[in-house]
């Protein structure tokens, strides 16, 4: 059950049906933001994670838009592309 379905069913008798869809659309968006939240954490850790170095190679490579070809990674690993597919 989503949170957005808990809260409906918590508030579905103390409501009207147009103040829950407001309150399962508040606690949606809080949701997101708290994701967002935690990426944004993330990114500000970087930096304890990635030497400059490393970071300044990454934004070239980014800049440059030199990209790992996915079927060259694979079969330099030594994976059959057909085993990994659904």
């Amino acid at each position: 059950m989503t949170l957005a379905q808990k809260i409906e069913q918590i508030l579905k008798d103390d409501l009207k049906p147009e103040n829950i869809k407001t309150i399962i659309d508040l606690a949606e968006f809080l949701k997101v933001r708290e994701t967002q939240k935690k990426w944004d954490e993330i990114n500000e850790s970087e930096h304890e994670f990635i030497t400059a170095e490393e970071k300044s190679h990454l934004d070239e490579v980014k800049a440059k838009g030199q990209f790992i070809d996915q079927d060259k990674l694979l079969q330099a690993l030594g994976i059959n592309k057909d085993d990994i597919q659904n």
